[in-house]
């Protein structure tokens, strides 16, 4: 059978010769030889119509086993963890390849909480310095040090907007700080 691979915004991907009882492993394989997938960290899913092909599932299983199939791919971001480090440093790393992609050095004692902003784009770090940190996530750049604490800073979480960041240090002492201005 042949099947066609959109994206979600219905550009062609690639134009597989599947089997019916393909599951999400060969399409994904398959659209890496194609090159519609990057390989690293590369994480999908494929969708038809409105079901999902899920793990162990074929395309026959969701109705996609006649030639000329549509199918849908969504690009998922790749799966990366923060780490957070007694050396002052935190470390983005790559879950899929376990790879150190970034590490945000800067700090002038241990990083204790180390957080993504909302959208992904930005990395809060809270130190043992008094300090906390506003990172690029793609360049691992400081974009802002945030300074008012007498002690250290334990644990930063963004707001769900990503417009604030509440900090939390000892000595029961809260803050709370605009991205923008400090």
């Amino acid at each position: 059978m042949t099947a066609t691979v959109l994206s979600i915004g219905g550009e062609e991907l690639a134009c597989l010769r599947a089997k019916p009882d393909w599951t999400l492993r060969e399409v994904l394989a398959a659209m890496l030889d194609s090159g519609a997938l990057a390989p690293r960290g590369a994480r999908a899913q494929i969708l038809h119509g409105g079901l999902r092909l899920a793990a162990g599932a074929s395309l026959a299983d969701i109705g996609a086993a006649a030639a000329g199939s549509q199918l849908t791919l969504v690009k998922l971001p790749p799966w990366d963890l923060l780490t957070a480090s007694a050396d002052g440093t935190a470390r983005l790393w790559n879950a899929t390849s376990s790879e150190c992609s970034s590490t945000f050095t800067g700090h002038a004692g241990s990083v204790f909480s180390v957080v993504f902003s909302p959208d992904g784009s930005s990395v809060l770090t809270a130190s043992n310095d008094h300090t906390m940190k506003l990172w690029s996530a793609a360049t691992g750049e400081c974009l802002r040090t945030f300074t008012g604490h007498r002690s250290p800073v334990r644990s930063a979480a963004f707001s769900p907007d990503g417009q604030q960041v509440l900090t939390t240090s000892d000595y029961s002492m809260a803050k709370l700080w605009s991205v923008a201005s400090g």
